[in-house]
């Protein structure tokens, strides 16, 4: 009796062989397609995007004393280097690095030693009468900070006399 069982499970084991085979075939396919499109695509230039800083400032004007303060109040650092402040008022262009005679960096204790970076608490102040600018209430200001190593726009922001 047990051999008659026996025989019965291994009679019609040709089929059975046949689809393992396919499976197994198909598999190795796959398996080979996939580890040869990771060796291209690896080869392929990794696109890398550049760093976004992540940086909070809040801006201010004092059209009294024609002044355009930029505060950092959270965020990442800002090399100071590296930015580039662009201003349009009312349509007239102007442009400042930080080397600039109009521009200085201060915190609440006054004028920031030059360790090249923009902290938490610091703040850029503008005065645009040295370049001829003068600041009424109604005036609109387009600001744009740029870092000029990535050619990344920081921040923009259109500021608005009187506020």
């Amino acid at each position: 009796m047990e051999g008659k069982k026996y025989r019965a499970l291994g009679e019609n084991c040709q089929a059975v062989s046949e689809v393992l085979g396919q499976v197994l075939m198909i598999a190795i396919v796959v398996l080979s397609l996939s580890s040869l499109a990771i060796t291209i695509f690896s080869d392929v230039v990794v696109i890398n995007p550049p760093h976004k800083q992540h940086t909070h400032i809040s801006e201010r004007i004092d059209t009294n004393a024609d002044i355009i303060q930029i505060l950092h109040s959270g965020g990442e650092d800002i090399n100071l280097k590296a930015l580039k402040i662009i201003l349009s008022v009312n349509g007239k262009l102007a442009k400042f690095n930080m080397s600039d005679p109009s521009v200085k960096v201060l915190n609440l204790r006054g004028p920031v030693p030059n360790n090249g970076f923009l902290m938490l608490g610091d703040c850029i102040e503008i005065n645009m009468r040295q370049l001829g600018i003068y600041l009424k209430d109604n005036d609109t200001v387009d600001m744009y900070l740029v870092n000029t190593k990535s050619g990344q726009v920081i921040q923009r922001v259109e500021l608005h006399g009187g506020e």
